[in-house]
């Protein structure tokens, strides 16, 4: 049995905070449009899928499969292109966003990381 790493438990609760974090909008949304139900929906369809994605993620690093090392750094990976693209120092939502994705993205580009998940 491998032995999951500190750092490999810290990310993983940040992608789980992060999945939490994209449902609980899409629920948000899903709330505050209920006067025009269709585009309610389909504007919580986005962060609900990527809050679904983020939980299947989370499981697969808790318990160190090789898939979810692969899935979360694409994910991230894209999270910080797409942050790059939408760059604005001034809303914080985009700083906590983009900040956890460079942080997974940078952790699971470590060597010692990427052998937890062999």
């Amino acid at each position: 049995m491998s032995v999951r790493p500190t750092g490999v438990i810290i990310i993983a609760l940040l992608q789980l905070i992060s999945s939490l974090v994209a449902i609980g909008l899409g629920v948000l949304v899903l709330a505050v449009t209920l006067a025009l139900p269709l585009l309610g929906m389909l504007l919580a369809l986005i962060p609900l899928i990527i809050g679904f994605i983020g939980l299947i993620l989370f499981w697969g690093l808790w318990t160190l499969k090789g898939w979810a090392w692969f899935w979360t750094l694409f994910f991230n990976f894209v999270g910080v292109l797409l942050g790059l693209l939408s760059f604005d120092l001034a809303d914080m939502g985009f700083l906590l966003s983009f900040g956890l994705n460079l942080i997974i993205v940078i952790y699971l580009l470590i060597p010692s990381t990427r052998a937890a998940f062999r």
